[in-house]
């Protein structure tokens, strides 16, 4: 334990002491800057735990407002259909605890959430919010314990908002999905 501490002190040190407006910069639930974030966000990531103990990260998407704010210490959103691996409710089902992080296009600042999640498969709550019972199968609450911003640099570095920056993938030769599939795939076999 105390080699830990030795190397929290020593990494801080490395790094210098944040400004008190960054340390105090978080808040216990959503307040009126974070709802308007959250409303205007067309992006989230949602970052769970595995049964490992490895961190998975999957984006999340819709128009802005696909993210439910029923009362300030909560957010839900309806899982969309997607690969049918179903990471991260696996995960939320052994390990509630999730990151969130939420982007708007074109927005440098992002916010950040820590919560507890739950999922519910009542096809009442699931319709309140706009699903549709073919396609929406689970609801994802997420009861909030703290929502802090987080500094621009990543994405100003990145230019990812800088359309002048984008790459044509074929003709840079980046890969597709179904590319990567078959090549990962064929690697383990």
């Amino acid at each position: 334990m105390e080699n830990e501490h030795n190397a929290d002190r020593h990494l801080q040190e490395l790094y210098g002491q944040p400004r008190d407006i960054v340390v105090e910069a978080w808040a216990p639930q959503l307040e009126e800057t974070s709802i308007s974030y959250i409303k205007n966000a067309s992006l989230m990531l949602l970052s769970t735990v595995n049964k490992l103990g490895f961190v998975d990260i999957s984006p999340r998407g819709g128009p802005p407002g696909f993210i439910a704010i029923p009362d300030d210490k909560h957010i839900a959103f309806l899982d969309q259909p997607g690969n049918k691996k179903l990471h991260s409710l696996h995960n939320v089902l052994n390990n509630p605890k999730v990151g969130l992080m939420f982007m708007i296009p074109g927005v440098k600042e992002i916010l950040r959430v820590h919560g507890i999640a739950e999922l519910s498969h009542d096809q009442g709550q699931i319709e309140k919010l706009g699903g549709e019972p073919d396609k929406n199968k689970t609801l994802v609450t997420i009861q909030i314990e703290k929502v802090f911003p987080h500094c621009p640099k990543a994405l100003n570095f990145a230019q990812l908002w800088d359309s002048s920056t984008w790459v044509d993938a074929k003709e840079a030769g980046v890969p597709g999905l179904l590319d990567m599939a078959k090549a990962m795939a064929a690697s383990h076999l």
